[in-house]
């Protein structure tokens, strides 16, 4: 990991993640438990790689902005994307904390992380901490069987659909929409290692969702224009 690192000075307590799960459990702990000027700021640009797949990384962090994505390397040497981190969420948990990581991360825009210093003598004090870790990954399997569930049993067009709205409900939760407009750095090679499709599939189909008046995208930005319909669409 090479990013810029800074003494936070406290600025979990300004943070506008701090009423989001995991954040607001730690925040409301006793100061003598967790100390947030031990929290470091990483500053990474679009495209810097935060660690890599097999790195020793042995940390924990939280989005505070920008926008990352975790993959993963198969058998074969095929890339696979299996999930986006937005603000306010956990990444580098993982069963064997050990070991090496499982995943590669890489910030699609520029980004800050926190690093979270001693969350393991934290959980041992505090279970409530414990439990919104396995709260977070409850959420994220979830997450991930309903992306295998696209993927297994629809369409191209129902797929991307469900990524869409799946994605705009996650930032809207946050205030980071513009009414039904969202930030969106992944690029058709991201979706289609995500969704399991070609990216001339993916290509194609967007060009449809467009010329149906479903969505579109434009210099990193995806407004939806039918949310109705997309929604029908997606079976929500």
């Amino acid at each position: 990991m090479n990013g810029r690192s800074n003494d936070s000075r406290g600025l979990c307590y300004s943070c506008p993640n701090r009423h989001f799960h995991f954040c607001k459990n730690l925040l409301n702990g006793s100061s003598t438990e967790f100390d947030a000027h031990g929290v470091k700021n990483m500053s990474f640009t679009a495209k810097q790689y935060l660690y890599h797949e097999g790195d020793m990384n042995h940390e924990l962090f939280v989005l505070r902005e920008g926008w990352v994505m975790l993959t993963r390397l198969s058998e074969d040497g095929e890339r696979q994307v299996f999930r986006s981190v937005l603000p306010g969420e956990l990444f580098g948990f993982q069963v064997h904390l050990q070991e090496p990581s499982i995943y590669s991360a890489i910030a699609l825009l520029d980004s800050v992380v926190c690093r979270m210093p001693n969350i393991i003598e934290l959980c041992a004090t505090r279970p409530e901490l414990a439990f919104s870790f396995a709260s977070a990954a409850a959420r994220d399997m979830m997450l991930t069987e309903r992306y295998l569930t696209h993927i297994t049993h629809y369409s191209a067009r129902r797929k991307i659909a469900f990524m869409v709205l799946e994605l705009y409900h996650r930032l809207q939760r946050r205030g980071l929409n513009r009414e039904y407009a969202i930030q969106f750095p992944l690029k058709q090679e991201d979706i289609a290692d995500m969704l399991g499709l070609t990216v001339i599939h993916v290509n194609r189909t967007l060009h449809a969702l467009k010329d149906d008046g479903l969505l579109e995208i434009h210099k990193r930005e995806l407004t939806i224009l039918n949310y109705r319909a997309l929604c029908i669409l997606v079976g929500c």
